[in-house]
């Protein structure tokens, strides 16, 4: 079981630290062009090639999706309450709740678990968490409703030809097939590495609510993970995919959304910061509950 531990986490952790060694040697990286490399090109090529290779039912994909939304549902839920509670600014502290880095660390980490399937069933979370982070996360920092993102990501599309290939059993031509799985072999590794690169570049003060907001949201999304794997009798990669995805720490991308509306990016990026520490902290006992 260490030996699986360890071999799940060690890919991980190791393309992060170069990332966070190359930034903070001070070498060039354009975060920009990366992340919309790995966002609007490696990630739909990779869920393209990976939902069209392997025979995994539509349904199996919509199960794993509709138990994300419930999750998602209890998060903003509880998100309400605790900033009802503390009385804290609903634009900067209520996306923390909605936005998990299901891409960065949650793609790589259920494919080191659980293999090709683990990868499609994170596949299908990611697009719904994408959804609801771009949509509703952005709407909050915004102030307003945002729903160009449903027509303007290539990872819908992306989806979609690939449910048609499934649905209809047709193959996908070979051209296609194989230039999906290179350009999609891109995807993690720099999602990894830019992940390093965004946590070495984070300069934020020290907080203790920020820091007690980041624990909360790792706990009540650990907690609501295993209690609806166990509510609804998911087992196997299902119940790992699930309990992982909702375990994720913020989504740097929050920081992006802050920062552009001036909605307080210091403390959002500490929360990013510190929620990212505290994950791959606890990641081999997170990795002991889903193996």
């Amino acid at each position: 079981m260490i030996s699986e531990i360890f071999a799940v986490v060690t890919p991980v952790f190791a393309c992060a630290a170069v990332g966070f060694v190359w930034a903070r040697t001070g070498r060039p990286f354009d975060t920009r062009m990366v992340g919309a490399l790995a966002l609007y090109l490696g990630i739909p090529c990779l869920a393209f090639s990976t939902l069209t290779e392997l025979r995994i039912s539509p349904e199996a994909l919509a199960k794993i999706a509709g138990a994300y939304g419930l999750a998602l549902c209890c998060f903003i839920a509880s998100g309400f309450a605790v900033v009802a509670l503390l009385k804290l600014p609903v634009h900067t502290y209520l996306p923390v709740f909605t936005s998990a880095n299901t891409g960065n660390m949650g793609l790589p980490l259920c494919f080191f678990a659980f293999g090709a399937e683990g990868l499609a069933l994170a596949i299908s979370v990611f697009v719904l968490s994408s959804l609801v982070s771009f949509v509703v996360g952005w709407s909050i920092y915004a102030g307003r409703l945002a729903a160009d993102f449903l027509y303007n990501n290539p990872l819908i599309y992306a989806v979609a030809a690939a449910l048609f290939f499934m649905l209809s059993g047709i193959q996908p031509p070979d051209w296609l097939a194989n230039t999906a799985r290179l350009v999609g072999g891109l995807a993690i590794p720099l999602m990894l590495i830019s992940l390093g690169v965004a946590i070495a570049g984070i300069r934020v003060p020290s907080i203790m609510l920020n820091a007690g907001v980041s624990a909360v949201r790792l706990a009540i999304g650990f907690a609501v993970g295993y209690a609806l794997s166990a509510i609804l009798e998911l087992e196997g990669a299902e119940r790992g995919v699930l309990i992982i995805a909702c375990s994720m720490p913020i989504a740097v991308h929050n920081f992006l959304f802050a920062q552009r509306f001036d909605r307080n990016p210091a403390d959002t990026a500490s929360m990013i910061l510190i929620s990212t520490v505290i994950s791959l902290a606890t990641l081999p006992l997170l990795m002991l509950v889903v193996l």
